[in-house]
């Protein structure tokens, strides 16, 4: 396991998103201090919302799940799946340390969020509970990306091909941000579309709308996939 995850920290992919969110919050920070220094604090726990979500979303999509499709693009696929460490040990050790890589991103994201707070924000009065708020809502965010990778790799290995997965994957994302929850009704289309694919949990917000039936939902969808990766991985003598 430390192999992969070592071959995912390793990926200059990986540093670069990072870099690239954390430096548009920057961007952002310095212009809410010039332009809106009464409402800095608020923005600066919204970071999940917006700029912290899609940050994680590309970086799950564009470069952890890739190493599920890695080994077919590269021509050794049938090579590894001969032995017993490629036809099983392999899958579990990408997808723990595949999850791992998710969170260092996210807890990397949230120190780097308070770090620009502070130094932009060092002459603003920062609200009573501030941290404990931007920690609670980075908690609902470490539980949205830890299942969204779980889902996202699962399919990627299942399709061995990174930008079918992405494409799977990403729209179901990306489609919650269009969609406006205080205008949707409980079980109609766009109510799947705003909760039904990690979305929210990654912005940092927990599901209000029927979470019992969320959380089955996830359950559900998770162990579906599950299912049909390791029902594939059997057919082809993967496990």
């Amino acid at each position: 396991m430390k192999t992969e995850l070592f071959q995912y920290l390793k990926n200059p992919l990986y540093w670069a998103v990072i870099g690239l969110g954390l430096s548009f919050r920057t961007v952002l920070a310095y212009f809410d201090r010039l332009y809106r220094e009464p409402q800095f604090w608020e923005l600066a726990a919204d970071f999940w919302n917006k700029t912290g979500s899609v940050t994680v979303g590309f970086l799950t999509l564009l470069v952890v799940i890739h190493r599920f499709s890695y080994d077919v693009e590269v021509g050794v696929f049938s090579a590894i799946n001969s032995t017993a460490y490629g036809r099983l040990s392999l899958f579990w050790n990408r997808l723990t340390s595949g999850g791992l890589a998710v969170i260092l991103s996210v807890l990397l994201l949230y120190a780097g969020n308070i770090g620009v707070s502070f130094f932009w924000g060092s002459k603003i009065s920062m609200p009573y509970g501030w941290i404990r708020s931007f920690t609670y809502t980075t908690a609902i965010t470490l539980v949205g990306a830890v299942g969204y990778f779980g889902v996202s790799a699962m399919i990627c290995d299942l399709t061995k091909n990174h930008p079918i997965a992405m494409c799977l994957c990403g729209l179901p994302f990306a489609s919650s941000y269009f969609v406006n929850a205080g205008a949707v009704k409980s079980f109609d289309v766009f109510w799947f579309f705003r909760y039904g694919f990690f979305t929210e949990l990654v912005r940092g917000r927990a599901i209000v709308s029927l979470p019992v039936f969320w959380l089955i939902w996830y359950f559900v969808l998770i162990s579906l996939i599950l299912f049909l990766t390791i029902k594939e991985r059997r057919g082809n003598k993967e496990l």
